[in-house]
């Protein structure tokens, strides 16, 4: 790729002086030759490549689970680690709560006994539970309709017990799973294709849900997460069998379905009676025990979790791919397209009509980079967002929530109109100008990021699902789509 600068000068000398009108009307007053004002115009072209990126930070609300292989950029698959909100406090096995039908609370309805026989009333208490028995226990996964692939291919999902508990730490998408689990605890498996109910459930052995319940019934010394994590560290999900699709997982956990035996207080034919809920009989004479229920322990953000990115060894693949006339993004973690942004040609372009820079005012300083239609795999879109900014600053930027700060990051949307990103980095070229902070900096990487709005609030996540963008390089043979400065200035007399 050639490392050639080019500078095209458009000169725009300001001919008209400013001028403004007397009150009397006697004419124009005469401009200060110290205030005359001359605006020039400059084009700089900029050298890209394709860089590697081994990792992004993992803090996502969901999580990403498959495997895929794009014809250009190799295989990619997406597991994850995860422990589970032990909810150590509040939550009671067995639950002998009474509610109402519409009860935004668990617990049993108060009409159960109802519906079993018509001469029971509603419950009034339960009381002296006994004998918890798991039925059974799951791995649930509940995910969204953003879906990427084949949603026809049959897959397979793995779940295995963590050895060691995940540690309160930041998590980048390659972390080790071999840090965590070794595998030796298989918990359960499961075939499935994409369905429109958006619902996998994994059977897992009831050993699991028996040792879960445990730390929530009578006489249980667990009263913190972290004793919840020493008895159930978590969980490793593997994406075991074929390939062809991702998929994003919004819920995930563990649910345990129990019953339990108990003293009913209710009426039956108008009357106050106890009865055991191993005693009740429906009306065809027939013992059913009522004392149902569930837990659900979620994955959710409140814990240890990480996403696991694993791919293809893109170092042979990066080589080849500088030698075209393009450069690319590529996501999950791996590759930005990095920009070497010329600050002394940039002020040799400036020199060129205001040799003293002390007097240059710099209007704008845009940096647009022209996007190509990825002509290999329709599936893949660019993104809708990049931020640009030192490669080195990109794991604090989103660990800290920052955002674009027009000095040492920046932030473009699409242009879809003109296929294009802009980023507009005039204050901190204006600051390296004046000696004012040492925010610029010559060598930048392009991220892909995602646009979040909660409550008002405004910030960039780093972008984890499937993406690519595509664009055109330094030497492109038409000369309006290489990735340029532009750079509009005021020289003062």
């Amino acid at each position: 790729m050639s490392r050639i600068f080019r500078l095209l000068w458009m000169v725009i000398p300001l001919t008209a002086l400013l001028s403004c009108e007397d009150d009397e009307g006697v004419g124009s007053s005469i401009q200060p030759s110290e205030d005359v004002l001359s605006t020039y115009s400059n084009k700089v072209d900029v050298v890209t490549s394709s860089v590697l990126t081994d990792s992004v930070l993992s803090r996502y609300d969901y999580f990403i689970l498959g495997r895929f292989r794009d014809a250009k950029f190799g295989e990619v698959a997406a597991e994850f680690m995860t422990q589970l909100d032990g909810r150590v406090d509040g939550l009671y096995v067995p639950d002998t709560t009474v509610v109402s039908y519409n009860s935004a609370a668990s617990g049993i309805l108060k009409t159960l006994l109802t519906d079993i026989d018509a001469s029971y009333g509603d419950i009034k208490s339960i009381t002296s539970p006994s004998n918890v028995v798991v039925d059974s226990t799951r791995f649930y996964i509940q995910y969204s309709d953003q879906i990427f692939g084949d949603t026809t291919a049959m897959q397979a999902i793995s779940v295995y017990e963590l050895s060691s508990p995940m540690e309160d730490k930041k998590y980048y998408t390659n972390a080790s799973v071999s840090d965590f689990c070794d595998k030796k605890k298989f918990l359960g498996q499961k075939n499935y294709q994409l369905q429109n109910k958006r619902v996998i459930n994994i059977p897992l052995d009831n050993e699991v849900g028996e040792r879960i319940l445990s730390a929530y019934q009578s006489g249980s010394e667990i009263k913190t997460q972290e004793q919840f994590n020493k008895l159930f560290p978590g969980v490793y999900v593997s994406h075991t069998f074929n390939q062809g699709t991702f998929m994003q997982i919004l819920v995930a956990g563990v649910q345990i379905f129990y019953h339990y035996d108990a003293d009913i207080t209710t009426t039956y034919d108008g009357k106050s009676v106890v009865v055991k809920g191993s005693q009740v009989k429906n009306k065809d004479g027939k013992y059913i025990n009522p004392l149902v229920a569930s837990v659900f322990l979620s994955a959710n953000k409140t814990v240890n979790r990480v996403n696991v990115i694993q791919k293809d060894d893109l170092t042979d693949l990066v080589g080849s791919l500088n030698k075209e006339d393009y450069t690319y993004t590529f996501s999950p973690s791996g590759l930005y397209t990095a920009i070497h942004v010329p600050y002394e040609t940039l002020m040799d372009s400036v020199k060129r009509y205001a040799p003293d820079t002390t007097k240059v005012m710099l209007n704008m300083v845009k940096l647009t980079l022209y996007r190509h239609e990825l002509n290999w795999n329709t599936k893949l879109k660019a993104s809708s967002y990049l931020l640009l900014m030192s490669k080195s600053k990109v794991a604090d930027f989103f660990y800290k929530n920052q955002l674009p700060d027009g000095l040492t990051s920046f932030v473009a949307a699409a242009d879809t109109a003109k296929n294009c990103y802009s980023f507009y980095i005039t204050a901190s070229v204006q600051n390296k100008l004046r000696n004012h902070g040492s925010y610029y900096d010559d060598d930048l990487v392009l991220v892909p990021a995602i646009r979040v709005a909660e409550n008002g609030v405004v910030y960039y996540r780093q972008q984890l699902w499937m993406s690519s963008t595509m664009f055109y390089g330094a030497t492109a043979e038409t000369d309006s789509l290489r990735p340029r400065l532009d750079v509009v200035y005021t020289r003062r007399e």
